[in-house]
């Protein structure tokens, strides 16, 4: 059967899944340290962020979702952020599909950098960098840049660039994006033009799960890409 064309006035893809990675090794860190209240300076071990691999859980976790995806959609391309738990979550995606496209390694999707407060708890920060409390508590969670680090602006910057790439080279086409909490949530900033206030609500309402599934579709009516899902997994939640 003849693929239709895809209509001139269309710039976006017929469908975009952004998929969060399974539950890694600095995931149940830091929820430990977050268990051990004022116990911890440091979170997170010497290994590099982008290191990070997934722990079991995480793998089956993304095994699910690679089953559930592989029900519903046909992707085109996929592209993966190049950190070790992103890359184990696509390719055990992947290992679910039937017809498994491409995977691409982008940079542009990779996760917020936390400069030198990286792995510290707010008790080590406030032994190492105590005026950074201030500052964070100033600017706010949004504006805020770390030392070394990016603010959510700063992520926007390149995910707006990346949504670009899609609208130049993958009109029509079914795209699955596997990344990270924060820049799902800038996805969702840009492709629905939320200002700062509607962004926190988010982040402090709806906590992005791990392998969780945000899709969108395009509309013709509206030429936008259009939101079906937002945080959906397809796996037993713990309790």
């Amino acid at each position: 059967m003849a693929i239709p064309p895809v209509p001139p006035d269309q710039k976006w893809p017929d469908h975009l899944v952004i998929v969060r990675h399974g539950q890694s090794e600095r995931n149940v860190a830091k929820e430990r340290a977050a268990a051990e209240q004022h116990k911890l300076d440091v979170w997170a071990d010497n290994l590099r962020d982008i290191d990070t691999p997934l722990t079991a859980l995480g793998r089956e976790q993304a095994a699910a979702t690679g089953h559930f995806l592989r029900e519903r959609f046909n992707f085109d391309v996929i592209f993966s952020s190049p950190y070790l738990r992103t890359i184990q979550t696509t390719e055990l995606i992947t290992a679910q599909l039937s017809a498994p496209p491409s995977i691409a390694r982008e940079e542009r999707i990779r996760e917020i950098e936390f400069g030198v407060l990286d792995g510290l708890t707010r008790d080590g920060i406030q032994k190492l960098y105590p005026q950074e409390l201030v500052r964070r508590e100033r600017e706010g969670k949004y504006w805020y840049r770390p030392p070394g680090g990016e603010s959510r602006p700063d992520v926007a910057l390149r995910i707006h660039s990346f949504l670009g790439t899609l609208a130049r080279e993958y009109r029509g086409k079914t795209v699955l994006v596997v990344c990270h909490s924060v820049v799902v949530l800038i996805f969702r900033r840009l492709l629905e033009r939320w200002d700062e206030a509607q962004y926190i609500k988010v982040d402090s309402e709806d906590e992005v799960l791990n392998c969780s599934i945000t899709a969108y579709r395009y509309n013709p009516e509206t030429r936008k890409l259009m939101l079906d899902c937002f945080n959906t997994v397809c796996y037993q939640k713990l309790t």
